[in-house]
């Protein structure tokens, strides 16, 4: 499986209703850059999101590029900031898909990386930084970390 890991782009300045918080237009054009930057190594895929908005809007800008026509597959819960790694992992083995990308939030993507492909300093992400991860079998540690861009 490749699994594409996406933050999402530079958005509104925090506030209590942190899942309300929408990209601003250099976030906008970031994500664009980014994901069309990579958009050639990506191929056909299925993209599940985290349910905030600013999140929801990085994976409408992803699917826009990559020509996925479906747009989001599906909004995962455990997407969020203070989601589990092993449960996204989890929701990931299960899937059986070939090609996915998850759009998610810090702490959690870099946490992903970590769990996924062992612990790093490298595993750091930007707003619309994007990696790739080849898994034989999705699972913790058996994770190659591809590439990893940052805007």
């Amino acid at each position: 499986m490749r699994l594409y890991i996406l933050r999402h782009g530079q958005a509104e300045s925090y506030r209590r209703d942190d899942a309300s918080r929408q990209l601003v237009a250099s976030g906008r054009a970031e994500v664009s850059a980014t994901v069309t930057r990579q958009s050639a190594l990506m191929g056909a895929l299925a993209i599940w999101s985290s349910p905030y908005i600013r999140a929801q809007q990085t994976a409408g800008i992803a699917a826009e590029v990559l020509g996925v026509t479906a747009g989001i597959s599906r909004t995962l819960s455990e997407l969020t900031p203070e989601g589990s790694p092993g449960a996204v992992i989890d929701e990931v083995y299960r899937s059986g898909l070939d090609a996915l990308l998850l759009v998610s939030h810090q702490p959690l993507v870099s946490c992903l990386l970590d769990a996924l492909c062992g612990p790093s300093d490298q595993h750091g992400m930007k707003t619309a930084s994007l990696a790739c991860v080849e898994c034989d079998v999705v699972a913790a540690d058996l994770g190659h970390l591809q590439w990893l861009v940052h805007p």
